[in-house]
């Protein structure tokens, strides 16, 4: 079968590997979304890798699923006390080789609706993970600090709890609603955003980071109180609902390419002419 596979320099490229055997349930990809996290790993990840969790497939049974991607085992007092993405079960692989593939393997998967294109239902992944961040945000006057995709996921999914929504972002084309005073809450969806989330988080205030946020000024974080909180990937529970609220919002545009486009899609991706790439084996 064909796959992005990542060379010894770390770099992708399309070519012929064994289809995929051992645990799970083996499915046919039919659409992956290009995630910020799969970019981080090029040129860091070893020879052979196949990226790629943000995943729509077929089953065996010919239902259309989304994957599970993690899976912490629940019972644990990390699972229990909600850091389900610190159990070490969580680490183990459950999509292989990876959903920049035509077929693969997943040790869970969730069923999709039949309103929901495979482009779209690609992020129910992303989204998942933006919904089990949320749950860790004080509701009122919340600022997003880079938004892109992601950030602009967490602005649907807060102006519909009831927020008042900003975001701000390095980027003037990407707008954004600057606050015109301290904000409740901050989330920093951008690489190095920390230090301007916190900076405008009124004292008292909660900072989520859900990035590499880069350094904070501990010193400010004494003097102001402030909460900063962290929020890492998805759980099962978040996924299912991810799927119930993806026909209901207004969604970013997303770049659909073929896999033997992967090239394009990833220059598009990381010049910030698209916000969004889902690739089609």
């Amino acid at each position: 079968m064909r796959a992005i596979v990542l060379d010894a320099a770390g770099q992708p490229a399309l070519t012929d590997v064994p289809e995929p055997d051992g645990d799970g349930e083996l499915v046919r990809v039919l659409a992956c979304g290009l995630c910020g996290s799969d970019v981080e790993k090029l040129g860091r990840a070893p020879a052979g890798t196949v990226l790629g969790h943000e995943v729509v497939a077929v089953a065996e049974d010919g239902r259309r699923v989304a994957l599970v991607h993690h899976l912490p085992c629940g019972e644990c007092d990390r699972c229990r006390a909600g850091h389900e993405s610190t159990c070490e079960a969580f680490r183990a692989a459950t999509i292989v080789p990876g959903g920049f593939a035509e077929r693969a393997r997943a040790r869970e998967t969730l069923e999709l609706p039949d309103g929901v294109d495979d482009a779209t239902a690609t992020l129910a992944e992303p989204l998942a993970c933006v919904l089990r961040g949320a749950e860790r945000v004080p509701r009122g006057r919340v600022l997003i600090v880079g938004h892109g995709f992601v950030g602009r996921l967490f602005e649907e999914v807060l102006r519909r709890r009831g927020d008042h929504v900003y975001a701000l972002d390095a980027d003037p084309a990407r707008g954004g609603r600057t606050p015109n005073r301290e904000v409740d809450a901050a989330v920093a969806c951008a690489p190095g955003g920390g230090a301007d989330a916190a900076r405008h988080v009124a004292p008292g205030g909660t900072v989520l980071v859900f990035a590499p946020a880069g350094p904070l000024d501990l010193d400010d974080v004494y003097r102001r109180e402030l909460h900063v909180v962290g929020s890492r990937s998805a759980t099962p529970r978040h996924m299912r609902a991810a799927i119930d609220l993806l026909p209901t919002l207004d969604l970013p545009p997303i770049d659909v390419l073929p896999l033997e486009r992967f090239a394009e899609g990833l220059e598009r991706y990381r010049s910030r002419r698209a916000l969004k790439v889902v690739f089609t084996p």
